[in-house]
């Protein structure tokens, strides 16, 4: 690159500005920023001019401040903080809203209500901001409140009262809406409460409290139930998780994607009541509880769909942001951490997932992105297993990701063969097989389709008949299994068992610190500090904003090619490791 090509450079950045504002206000206000513009002396790249008018941008402004907060500091509902951003990145973030780039009903609609002249003065008065960003770990008060002994203890007198009905080993709650209290931040926590005593919220038990509670003991509670470790309800008996899935998508920005939330100020849905989740969601539907930012993704929803979007979050393990906030000390080890995970395996699948049951699969060497996802089967109830569902029923995706990445290094051992198969018919049956899993049962696409070679042959033969019988879920899997008889799925077996397996190409999670050096700092700036005109800064951003839009990017619901390109290559371990380092700068 020759030296004259970072001044052509910001011309070129400049002049896009330019040409993107005068779109916006028209040639009337082109003199603001014409010489800006012709000479980049005078307008440097994280200086560029703005336009509109910052006073009545505040004005207009009041309508974002329930998500960005007037002081674009103050998001609680998992918006991303956006006072002090450069107008040119806000400006092409609200126009990506509108024409669809970005996917974001609420912000379609903010935008499209927008004038040109509107959209310049609000972007105008968040960019004039100079408000310090939050972060996105637990804050001060939550912190506060964890290590005061002293507000735990002067709880308990009034502790007792709440567990009657706020038990998990309570038959009460069992039977009814109750919501699970443990490990809920102070910032949810003493809000939400204050409110059934001001009279916000009714509810004919927490009205006995109204003359009760006083703001010390509101303080003292939150100590108490933010001090311990939330636990996971038992799980409903209807709901397809599945589906709930799919139809959670919608929530994640806010509760996160797997009901884990990242801003205290919003509550956790993973292993949240299922009765509770339903009953609430309902509520706001239905206009008993007034919330904008609930009502509006969840007055279109039936009440099937709210029931498996509860089926979903109720079966997720819940996870204490407070707590691991403060753990956190520790460096970044997936695999010593799915090491330790993986143990729980071991007396079933084997030392490093080699199995020597019968019946039972061996994991070793299975792709990552496999792996989780059958894990999930079982997690979802799409794969059948007491024994399994019970084991997996408490793992977080990042749980299932570490174990995963253990098992994919480890090395495949042989299987001996438990009879039954003729493995020579098999090897003539296995060419239709090959299509999918491989030459020898050595796929070549093992995230999609996993390698048979030298998997148990006794398990192969079970599958297979899971899949004919639809205990398991897969359209290709159960015209094929059906039309096997008995013989043919034993020789089949016999023959893929007796194959060598092969370890499948795994790239390791790369160190958050050295991936955000290496490929984010270039554009976004040391430490998350951009000075890069159109590149928004992440220092301090909201943990699950970023999460977020780095899943919005993998999935295609964002256009940029260039954080496509980034994100694609990265593992959820990667994504929620640099977000975190982000949000704690």
């Amino acid at each position: 690159m020759s030296k004259s090509q970072p001044g052509v450079f910001k011309v070129m950045r400049n002049f896009s500005f330019a040409v993107l504002l005068l779109s916006l206000v028209g040639c009337d206000q082109a003199s603001i920023f014409t010489s800006a513009v012709a000479d980049p002396k005078l307008a440097p790249a994280a200086q560029l001019p703005r336009v509109g008018d910052a006073g009545k941008g505040w004005q207009l402004a009041k309508q974002c401040a329930e998500c960005h907060g007037l002081d674009g500091a103050s998001a609680r509902s998992g918006a991303p903080f956006i006072a002090g951003l450069e107008q040119e990145y806000l400006i092409r973030s609200m126009l990506a809203y509108r024409n669809g780039a970005r996917n974001h009903a609420d912000m379609k609609q903010v935008s499209e209500n927008l004038n040109s002249m509107a959209l310049a003065d609000i972007t105008a008065y968040y960019a004039s901001l100079e408000t310090k960003w939050q972060g996105a770990v637990a804050d001060t008060q939550s912190r506060s409140i964890l290590w005061n002994d002293k507000a735990r203890s002067e709880a308990q007198h009034i502790v007792q009262s709440c567990r009657s009905c706020h038990s998990q080993v309570n038959r009460y709650q069992k039977k009814e809406a109750i919501p699970n209290l443990d490990g809920m931040p102070a910032e949810y926590f003493i809000p939400t409460l204050k409110s059934y005593v001001s009279g916000g919220r009714h509810n004919e038990i927490m009205a006995n409290f109204k003359s009760r509670l006083s703001d010390a003991d509101i303080y003292n509670l939150a100590a108490y139930f933010a001090a311990r470790t939330p636990q996971k309800s038992q799980l409903p008996e209807v709901g397809d998780p599945v589906k709930g899935k799919v139809a959670a998508r919608a929530c994640a920005g806010c509760h996160g994607y797997d009901g884990n939330s990242l801003n205290p100020h919003i509550p956790n849905l993973a292993g949240q009541s299922f009765r509770y989740l339903v009953k609430a969601s309902k509520d706001y539907r239905d206009g008993v509880r007034h919330s904008q930012l609930m009502q509006a993704p969840l007055q279109h929803l039936s009440d099937t769909n709210i029931v498996n979007i509860a089926a979903y979050f109720s079966r997720q393990a819940p996870q204490s942001q407070l707590h691991k906030d403060i753990a956190s000390a520790k460096a970044f080890n997936p695999l010593a951490d799915g090491e330790k995970i993986a143990a729980a395996c071991s007396g079933c699948h084997g030392a490093n997932g080699n199995s020597t049951k019968a019946g039972v699969p061996s994991l070793t060497g299975m792709h990552v992105k496999y792996i989780v996802r059958a894990t999930q089967a079982y997690q979802h109830g799409q794969r059948q297993h007491l024994a399994m569902q019970d084991i997996v029923s408490f793992y977080s995706d990042t749980d299932m990701a570490k174990a995963a990445y253990f098992y994919a290094l480890q090395v495949p051992v042989a299987r001996t063969g438990q009879g039954g198969g003729n493995w020579e018919k098999g090897e003539q049956l296995s060419v239709g097989c090959g299509n999918c899993h491989g030459k020898q049962g050595v796929s070549a696409d093992p995230a999609t389709t996993p390698s048979l070679a030298g998997q148990d042959e006794t398990y192969l033969v079970a599958a297979t008949k899971a899949y004919a019988s639809g205990k398991r879920q897969h359209d290709g899997m159960k015209g094929v299994a059906q039309k096997l008889g008995e013989q043919d799925i034993k020789d089949l077996a016999a023959y893929f068992s007796a194959q060598t397996a092969q370890q499948v190409e795994t790239y390791l999670p790369d160190d958050p610190a050295r991936l955000v050096q290496e490929r984010c700092s270039r554009c976004h700036g040391e430490r998350g500090y951009s000075d890069m005109p159109g590149v928004p800064r992440l220092a301090g951003q909201i943990e699950s904003y970023i999460i977020h839009a780095m899943k919005e990017y993998q999935d295609g619901l964002r256009k940029d090619k260039s954080m496509v390109a980034m994100a694609g290559v990265l593992s959820l371990l990667e994504i929620k490791a640099i977000a975190a380092y982000y949000a704690k700068q």
